[in-house]
C-alpha cells in the first residue's frame, strides 16, 4: 500500500462486535506488526499487557472514561513502558550501526537516559503515545 494511501485510509474505530473473538494467530500477527515501531535509540520502552479477563476489563473500563471499547473489542492490550529498558543490554543499540554512529551512540545513550527521570519518561511516554502528567507545579 502506497504511504499517502495508508494515511488517508487510517480511521479511529470506536465501536466493536463484543462477540468476536480474535485468533490467537491474530493477535500473535498484531503484536508482532506493533512492536515493529521504533522508537528513540531504538530502545522499545513499551511493554505491552494483553487483558484477557472479563471482570478485570470491566474494572478498567470504569477507570478509562467508561470508553465502551475496553470490555467490547475483541483484544485489549495496555500500553506500560520501561523507564529503564536503556540499560538492559545498551551494546544492543550500535550492534549494526556503522562505528562512528555505534561509537556516539555509546558515549550519549547513559548520559542523555541516566541524569534525570525526565528524558527516561518522556521518550518511553512517546513510545506508547500518551501524555505523562506534568512535573511542574501549575501556575
Amino acid at each position: 500500500m502506497d504511504v499517502f494511501d495508508a494515511i488517508y485510509a487510517r480511521r479511529a474505530v470506536k465501536h466493536f462486535d463484543p462477540h468476536h473473538e480474535m485468533t490467537q494467530a491474530e493477535v500473535d500477527r498484531l503484536l508482532e506488526a506493533a512492536i515493529q515501531a521504533p522508537t528513540s535509540f531504538n530502545i522499545q520502552h513499551w511493554r505491552f499487557v494483553v487483558v484477557r479477563d472479563p471482570e478485570l476489563r470491566r474494572q478498567i473500563r470504569a477507570n478509562g472514561n467508561d470508553q465502551a471499547q475496553m470490555t467490547d473489542a475483541s483484544l485489549l492490550v495496555l500500553m506500560t513502558a520501561d523507564v529503564q529498558a536503556w540499560r538492559k543490554q545498551p551494546e544492543r543499540y550500535w550492534a549494526n550501526a556503522p562505528k562512528e554512529v555505534a561509537d556516539e551512540d555509546r558515549a550519549v545513550l547513559p548520559a542523555a537516559r541516566g541524569v534525570r527521570s525526565v528524558p527516561r519518561r518522556d521518550p518511553a511516554a512517546a513510545a506508547c503515545a500518551f501524555t505523562p502528567p506534568s512535573t511542574t507545579a501549575p501556575s
